[in-house]
């Protein structure tokens, strides 16, 4: 499938995905995961780009970014996945590409949509059969959502809790934990390409305001109550 102009970026929450080149799987030790982690929180500091969920896997990354001007997120993502590229390759005495391409981005709807996306991500490893439940898996953001990790966080929480409409962090903490322990239990479902591979997720109202800001001819489509906006067919 052709890759999505990223043009008439716009402000809002993004989706992240990016795999490594040719599908290596170059995240399979910890200490090459820790690396990204690192500069995952370094890049925080350095740009404009609030994390609200993350998880490395051996093979590619998801973000879940929120972003105030849309030219940070592609300055913020070329640092960091530069810096990683650079310090994997330098540790392990490699040369040539780290990353396929570019990396794949689509803007979520606050409230609901955000949420249903934060799970997707969280049990991604779950899904694949590599683990039973996000607590076996080190490098994502649900041991900071669950209060395991209490150091050297990454999270923006002020801006998730607002993004998912949740003024209370305590409230928050009840919801994740009701709603994971439920999502354990239904998690043979088909894998949803569309968080990674749609323009944007959201209600049909506000994907047709998507579509005008952007000025493009993309199609609403439905998945299982859940609309999104693509300009092309998704598989």
């Amino acid at each position: 499938m052709p890759r999505r102009t990223r043009s008439r970026a716009l402000a809002g929450v993004y989706h992240i995905t990016h795999r490594c080149y040719n599908k290596e799987f170059l995240f399979r030790f910890k200490r090459d995961c820790d690396i990204y982690v690192d500069k995952l929180r370094e890049m925080t500091k350095r740009y404009l780009v609030a994390v609200l969920d993350y998880m490395v896997t051996s093979n590619h990354v998801y973000l879940l970014v929120s972003v105030r001007n849309p030219a940070a997120l592609s300055a913020g993502l070329g640092y960091l996945h530069g810096q990683v590229a650079r310090e994997y390759n330098k540790q392990n005495k490699r040369e040539g590409a780290f990353w396929t391409s570019r990396f794949y981005s689509t803007l979520i709807q606050d409230g609901e949509y955000l949420g249903r996306c934060l799970f997707y991500i969280d049990l991604n490893m779950v899904r694949t059969g590599k683990i039973n439940c996000p607590e076996e898996w080190k490098h994502t953001a649900y041991h900071e959502f669950t209060e395991r990790k209490k150091y050297k966080r990454i999270v923006n929480m002020d801006r998730l809790l607002k993004a998912l409409m949740i003024s209370d962090i305590d409230y928050f903490r009840r919801w994740y934990e009701k709603n994971l322990e439920l999502k354990l239990t239904n998690i043979d479902r088909p894998q949803e390409k569309f968080w990674s591979q749609a323009t944007a997720v959201g209600d049909e109202e506000w994907l047709n305001r998507i579509r005008d800001k952007k000025k493009g001819s993309a199609m609403i489509h439905d998945h299982d109550g859940l609309t999104y906006l693509n300009y092309g067919r998704i598989k």
